[in-house]
């Protein structure tokens, strides 16, 4: 090949329009180095349809004329010879294109009125299938095409087929980009979604755990006050039998009947009396006090410094009506010593529900019952594991698994709303960052282990 075609393909394979994936720079790179390298008028670019029946001119430029693109077409129908040269020749060279039988068609109606006489026709193919033309029209005199002209115009259709390439991958680059930029935008907007979503979920999680406070709230406040009526009560009745022993007494001294023996009487009557009345409102006053400190416990979730058995008792010792009822013995092993950094209001909604669930569920038609509480202390963790056991029923594996879930209960339709071990677990997790594991078997009583930082931060 000739130097002066060796160094313009090499101008034209280097140049950055080929691989810049836009096809317009590319193409017009090409014609004109065509028109320069092979030093002829005319030169274009035709492109096939999907079937091959027709191909159209995608560019065409004229040195004389100062054309940059006609809207030509041609049909396999009217030009059958040039579009078979077209499936079998690797080039076609019309040296006289007049008489050419690949070109010999095109004489009368296109090349005469323009006053082409010679053709050098390369097809264009990208990924094993023709796709077009390379067009090559000498004006003037017949030309004799040489083998290297033939080898450059190769040469510029397999730089075509990588400017095609480059064009591709340019679209699927900005297809993935556009793809992209829309994921983004929907993870954006689903973010945002279940943002709301979790912010909704988040407040409603806060109304429902309030609600079983102040219902569990409530209940204690039932039991507690029916508890206290009976201690007060026997105060009240020891009082009025008090009174009504010292009328008597007044009388005797008003008519001078009053005996030593009805003084010693009177005397220890109302010593009976009083040590009756103190005893009841000393229960009464101890009930209320645990009662009192359960209640600020339960309306607040702020971190503070306790003393963990005697607050797990007063908790317990809250419950009494209830415990009672169900003839329910309970055990606290803890180190009385031990002082935490917690959630105390948190720690005690986990133990009254708790110690509820089992009253309703594991107790039920039941006697003999316990419960036991077991706190064991993990310096080198920093944390200290508590240990909730009763004796009761105990659950199968399908409740076991379900036990947790918000709104599961096997008592729907009977008071039972779901939410009190769901609680449980969220304020283990959530408010006192612990850890929850649970185990149990039919008629063998459950184990929950709560493992707990010393110090909440």
């Amino acid at each position: 090949m000739r130097q002066q075609l060796v160094q313009l393909l090499y101008k034209v394979s280097t140049s950055s329009a080929l691989d810049d994936g836009y096809i317009e720079l590319a193409e017009q790179l090409i014609v004109n180095a065509i028109i320069d390298g092979l030093n002829t008028a005319r030169a274009s670019i035709w492109l096939l349809n999907n079937d091959n029946s027709q191909c159209h001119c995608q560019l065409l430029l004229d040195k004389n004329n100062a054309e940059s693109a006609q809207s030509l077409i041609l049909t396999r129908a009217n030009f059958p010879a040039y579009f078979r040269a077209l499936d079998t020749q690797r080039v076609i060279i019309a040296n006289n294109a007049h008489t050419d039988p690949a070109t010999a068609e095109f004489s009368e109606h296109y090349l005469t009125p323009l006053g082409i006489n010679s053709m050098l026709d390369a097809p264009l193919r990208f990924k094993g299938k023709m796709i077009g033309i390379f067009c090559c029209e000498h004006t003037g005199d017949f030309r004799q095409w040489e083998d290297d002209e033939c080898t450059f115009l190769s040469g510029l259709a397999d730089l075509y087929g990588r400017a095609l390439s480059a064009q591709e991958s340019r679209l699927v680059k900005q297809e993935l980009e556009a793809a992209n930029r829309y994921l983004e935008e929907r993870v954006v907007e689903r973010t945002n979604t279940l943002q709301k979503t979790l912010e909704t979920l988040t407040g409603t999680q806060e109304k429902l755990i309030e609600s079983e406070k102040m219902a569990a709230l409530g209940n204690l406040v039932a039991g507690v006050a029916h508890e206290v009526n009976t201690p007060i009560g026997v105060a009240v009745t020891a009082n009025s039998s008090a009174t009504d022993n010292l009328k008597q007494l007044k009388q005797q001294l008003e008519t001078n009947t009053l005996s030593k023996n009805s003084l010693m009487t009177f005397l220890t009557h109302i010593d009976e009396c009083l040590t009756i009345s103190s005893s009841n409102l000393d229960r009464a006053a101890a009930l209320i006090c645990s009662f009192k400190q359960t209640a600020v416990d339960q309306s607040s979730l702020d971190i503070s410094s306790v003393m963990l058995k005697e607050y797990l008792a007063n908790t317990i010792h809250s419950l009494t009506p209830l415990t009672r009822s169900h003839h329910i013995s309970t055990e606290i092993d803890c180190d009385e010593t031990l002082s935490v950094v917690t959630v105390s209001g948190a720690l005690s909604q986990i133990i009254m529900n708790l110690v509820s669930n089992s009253c309703v569920h594991g107790f039920k038609e039941r006697t003999n019952n316990q419960i036991n509480i077991t706190v064991q202390v993990d310096k080198q963790q920093g944390s200290y594991s508590l240990c909730y056991r009763d004796n009761g029923h105990g659950m199968s594996t399908t409740v076991l698994q379900s036990v947790f879930e918000p709104f599961f209960t096997t008592t729907r339709g009977k008071g039972g709303s779901g939410l009190g071990m769901a609680i449980v677990y969220n304020l283990a997790t959530q408010a006192l960052q612990g850890d929850v594991k649970i185990h149990s078997q039919p008629q063998q009583g459950i184990t929950i282990i709560f493992t707990f930082p010393l110090n909440l931060s």
